[in-house]
């Protein structure tokens, strides 16, 4: 007779057992892949966040820092502390701020714009407030994917309440006390900041 005590696996035990390992084994993949696309995801959202959140830092530092002083172009026209839009004639915003450190002298002001190009959120500086012929803006993209940007500016005039207004058209006439800023893109509907300008 024969001894069956030592009796090893059968094929079909073993294909069946490679089976389920393998079934297993997709859904374990499957699940990490998951979990993997996820934190990317996340990560890219906390990335895209934190871009907004430097953006509407550095534009809220220098209005609080604004300055009502106007300045001169290239050509002799003058230009008011804060305009609806750049001296080249874009929708956004252009102001004088305090906040250009020179070492060894205290701070000056800057002339800065922001307005929207080819998708880009861009920041102009200028060295100087009153410029020449060779005054020539520093650029810099501050946020990428931008579809629409928007300036709004809260005001009141001597005779009437406080109300937004999409230009600053009678600048002389009113008082500036806030600007909202309001951005959509892509991965986000709109995003929007209020900033509170200082008397």
């Amino acid at each position: 007779m024969l001894n069956r005590t030592n009796k090893g696996f059968t094929l079909i035990e073993l294909m069946v057992a490679i089976s389920i390992f393998a079934i297993v084994s997709l859904l374990t993949m499957g699940g990490l892949s998951n979990v993997l696309n996820t934190q990317k995801h996340t990560e890219d959202h906390l990335q895209r966040l934190t871009q907004f959140q430097m953006a509407f830092t550095i534009i809220s530092r220098e209005l609080q820092q604004f300055s009502n002083r106007s300045v001169r172009d290239e050509y002799g026209a003058i230009f008011p502390a804060i305009s609806h839009e750049t001296s080249e004639g874009i929708d956004g915003i252009e102001f004088t701020h305090h906040g250009r450190f020179t070492f060894g002298e205290q701070l000056r002001l800057q002339r800065v714009a922001y307005y929207l190009e080819d998708k880009q959120m861009i920041k102009k500086t200028w060295s100087v407030l009153d410029r020449v012929e060779d005054s020539k803006p520093v650029k810099q993209v501050v946020l990428n994917n931008v579809e629409e940007l928007k300036f709004s500016f809260f005001s009141k005039q001597s005779s009437s309440e406080g109300q937004w207004q999409d230009d600053l058209t009678d600048i002389d006439n009113m008082q500036l006390s806030a600007v909202k800023l309001s951005i959509k893109t892509d991965d986000f509907d709109e995003l929007y900041r209020i900033f509170e300008i200082l008397p």
